[in-house]
This record gives structure tokens, sequence and C-alpha cells, in this order.
């Protein structure tokens, strides 16, 4: 299977999806906000890349779902609960469910987060 970026492969035969792309940079005019894009959903979870430029920042928000969110490339600062963690490959962090948090880049880089919604 090719490693260029794929949404997502599923086929009737197969009981797993196959995700790319989930280090692809931000090349696009973003503006002060990360590049987004949702990369898989299904009935269980969601799975976005969040592909940011140093300095670029996602303000206090919530997700209505819990979260797990894993760095992929780069180092991007995440504060929650009052604590920040910096975000590199090899590391994530899980938060629960309505609890505020921000993002902020420190160097370019992507995280993929990934919002369970079922069962």
């Amino acid at each position: 299977m090719s490693s260029s970026e794929t949404a997502g492969r599923e086929t009737a035969a197969a009981p797993f999806t196959y995700l790319t792309g989930l280090n692809a940079p931000n090349t696009g005019d973003t503006g002060s906000k990360p590049a987004v894009k949702r990369i898989h959903r299904s009935d269980t979870e969601t799975v976005v890349r969040l592909s940011f430029r140093a300095g670029q920042e996602m303000p206090d928000h919530l997700a209505a779902h819990p979260i797990v969110v894993l760095g992929q490339s780069g180092a991007v600062d995440f504060t929650v609960a009052g604590a920040t963690v910096r975000l590199e490959p090899g590391t994530a962090i899980r938060v629960d469910a309505r609890v505020t948090h921000s993002l902020h880049a420190v160097t370019d880089g992507a995280v993929t987060l990934v919002m369970i919604h079922g069962s």
C-alpha cells in the first residue's frame, strides 16, 4: 500500500482502516490557527490531523467526547488543568470529555486527535 496521504481505506473484506498522512505539514495559508483535516470517521471514533506552523495556536476549547492526542512531528505544547505537556513523536495525552484545553506550536509540527464517541 502506498505511503501517500489517504483519508482512510476500508474494504468489505478487511476489518481495518489504514490511515496515512498523520504527520503532513501545514503548507497552506491558515493564519494563526493550524490546518485541520479529518482523516477518518466511524461510529466509534473520529481521527483528525492538526498541522501547525511554529507559533500557531488553538486557544481554549473543549471536546464533547474523550480525546487522545498523539505527537506526530515537531513540538506542540498542550495545556490542560493548569499543566502543560509537550507533544512530540512518541508522546500522547488523554483528556476527559468537556475539559478545557489549548495547543501552542513551539515548532512546525503535527498531532493526531482521536475523538472517542462510541463503544
